[in-house]
């Protein structure tokens, strides 16, 4: 199980918002492995992600233009390989017969995770923290 931690935020309320999504995502996948079988899961996993991927990392490389992140062109590369996998795993789940042995498509799966996390969130989003507007603290309220 995926736990978020403040030292993946990349300082931007949105794109952080998003990226535990994700994180919550993989752990649905995670839990519906274990009760339901890996065509289920990876039915789950795949449904809508492409789509709120794309959402999402359109919103990320419009901050990063806003605040002049000086790596733009490079995490873009990043985010078109990470949608060039994704796509291909659709691809190949739909035309896989579903009482087909899925190791291997969890396997990537498991791989797709671990470097969208482990690589692209946790070493090259994080990287935004240090060009991101800083947010205001909340103001604290006091009681009557």
């Amino acid at each position: 199980m995926l736990v978020w931690r403040d030292a993946m935020s990349t300082g931007h309320p949105e794109i952080d918002k998003a990226q535990k999504q994700f994180i919550a995502h993989v752990n649905e996948f995670e839990t519906v492995l274990r009760q339901g079988g890996a065509d289920a899961a990876i039915g789950t996993f795949l449904t809508g992600l492409y789509e709120q991927a794309s959402i999402n990392f359109s919103r990320e490389e419009k901050a990063q233009r806003e605040c002049g992140f000086p790596f733009q062109d490079a995490h873009h590369r990043e985010h078109q390989a990470l949608l060039g996998r994704l796509a291909d795993l659709q691809n190949l789940y739909q035309v896989m017969p579903h009482k087909a042995d899925h190791g291997a498509m969890l396997r990537d799966l498991a791989a797709l995770i671990k470097d969208w996390v482990s690589h692209h969130m946790v070493q090259s989003d994080v990287m935004l923290r240090r060009y991101a507007p800083r947010q205001p603290p909340h103001p604290v309220r006091a009681r009557p």
